[in-house]
């Protein structure tokens, strides 16, 4: 039955090409409804469904999205889209294919199993069993494919994974130096493995490859490579909280930004500029600089991208650092919404920000006396942690300590701190980057 679908549906796709058929679209979407219907009919979990591999992306990535309305199947769409060649198939493709494969792997996580990890082996694993010699072009494929997934990993919280991903695709890199796009390619594998590193606290590892980094761009003079990597540099040291040389590089990324940067390194650069404002407590120059980078990444790419989310974070952790709980807790609790939005509620993004938010509520407890809140948060930051992560250790212990901090209670040093108070600012024009640097420059002076 499924395979006699699969065929009604690849003949629909074949008609849609012919100049003049309205019916070919409608009869791919009436087939992709029909075939999971009888999915949900006929398959078990623990058996394949083999056919899914004939069917053609767009069609496959309505599959996928059809089988989020059973929750009768969030297994077996967890088992399909753990098979690497399965999902890089919508991965690779089309942004509208892709965003369906990301509702996909958060309706599949809600077995209780993130999708990611295990995908991240699997692919690692698939990559490592081709010994047969390949062509260069089929190489660079593979590559490109395997560092936009690593990049995604550490976009999604899967920080270890990503790393194990971008040393396959090193790897792989190293078996074509011949050609001329090894250099290029490498550069930006390196760049998202420090990127992944320092989000993993490997201090000395990211070191390390900040080394590297800085060595590949010794004779470039490419000023958006130039920028781009200035400001991996300066993630790094911020993550390893050296601010000043962070704000070094960031400044040096600065001096290269042009009205045609792109958006996302526009609103990185701003992020660290804010961070840099509020460790040296001018919190309202910060707030100025972080406003644009927030309202900036909302209109540029909405409200549900990973971005924005971005950006809400810093400006999160900025308002605590600066004793701005209220603020914060307003900050957090919509960053936890897009978060879940966006990635589905166990990633180790949710982990971080609930133990931030147990943070916020205990300091808020010390006039309200009401710490049920925060223990709320911290108890199911633990759970997740060690449902999704249990091999790191040194994260549990920690949010074991802000747990028995808040069992305490009453702390009368900290309910003796005024909280501050601050707010973004409403009447928002975005900046041009000339005016962005004139006013980031007069900020410092």
């Amino acid at each position: 039955m499924l395979s006699d679908i699969v065929d009604v549906i690849n003949t629909a796709c074949c008609k849609a090409i012919t100049p003049g058929c309205k019916t070919a679209s409608t009869l791919h979407q009436l087939s992709a409804k029909v075939f999971t219907k009888e999915v949900n009919k006929i398959c078990q979990y623990g058996v394949r469904i083999s056919v899914l591999h004939d069917l053609p992306t767009t069609v496959l990535s309505s599959v996928l999205d059809h089988m989020t309305y059973f929750p009768s199947l969030r297994r077996k769409l967890h088992q399909e889209l753990s098979d690497p060649v399965l999902f890089m198939k919508g991965f690779a493709s089309h942004e509208t294919d892709r965003l369906k494969l990301e509702n996909c792997l958060r309706h599949a996580s809600l077995i209780g199993k993130p999708v990611l990890p295990e995908l991240a082996k699997n692919w690692c694993k698939r990559l490592m069993e081709i010994k047969q010699p390949i062509g260069f072009s089929s190489i660079l494929n593979k590559v490109v494919k395997t560092i936009t997934f690593g990049a995604y990993l550490h976009e999604a919280g899967w920080v270890f994974q990503s790393m194990e991903v971008l040393d396959i695709a090193l790897l792989m890199i190293s078996q074509a130096k011949e050609n001329k796009n090894h250099e290029a390619l490498e550069m930006i594998c390196v760049k998202h493995k420090l990127r992944a590193e320092g989000s993993a606290l490997l201090r000395t590892k990211a070191d390390t490859t900040c080394s590297i980094l800085l060595t590949m761009i010794e004779n470039t003079t490419d000023s958006e490579d130039l920028l781009k990597v200035y400001l991996e540099v300066a993630n790094h040291n911020f993550k390893a909280h050296r601010i000043a040389e962070s704000h070094h590089w960031t400044r040096r990324a600065m001096e290269l930004m042009t009205e045609s940067t792109s958006d996302d390194s526009i609103i990185e650069i701003l992020q660290l500029e804010s961070v840099y404002l509020f460790h040296s407590q001018r919190h309202e120059a910060g707030t100025l600089i972080i406003s644009q980078a927030i309202h900036r990444a909302k209109i540029t790419f909405g409200y549900l991208n990973r971005r924005y989310a971005d950006t809400l974070y810093t400006y999160a952790v900025c308002l605590l650092q600066s004793n701005a709980i209220s603020d914060a807790l307003s900050v957090l609790l919509e960053l936890l919404e897009v978060i879940n939005k966006v990635y589905g509620k166990f990633t180790p993004h949710v982990v971080i920000i609930r133990s931030y938010l147990a943070y916020g509520f205990y300091r808020r407890s010390q006039t309200s006396g009401r710490c049920d809140v925060a223990y709320d948060h911290i108890q199911q930051a633990i759970t997740l942690a060690k449902q999704l992560m249990p091999e790191r250790r040194e994260i549990i212990s920690h949010l074991g300590e802000i747990r028995a901090m808040i069992m305490k209670g009453r702390d009368d040093i900290l309910a003796a701190i005024e909280e501050n108070s601050t707010t973004l600012n409403d009447d928002f024009s975005m900046l041009t980057v000339a005016e962005i640097k004139q006013m980031s420059f007069q900020l410092n002076d």
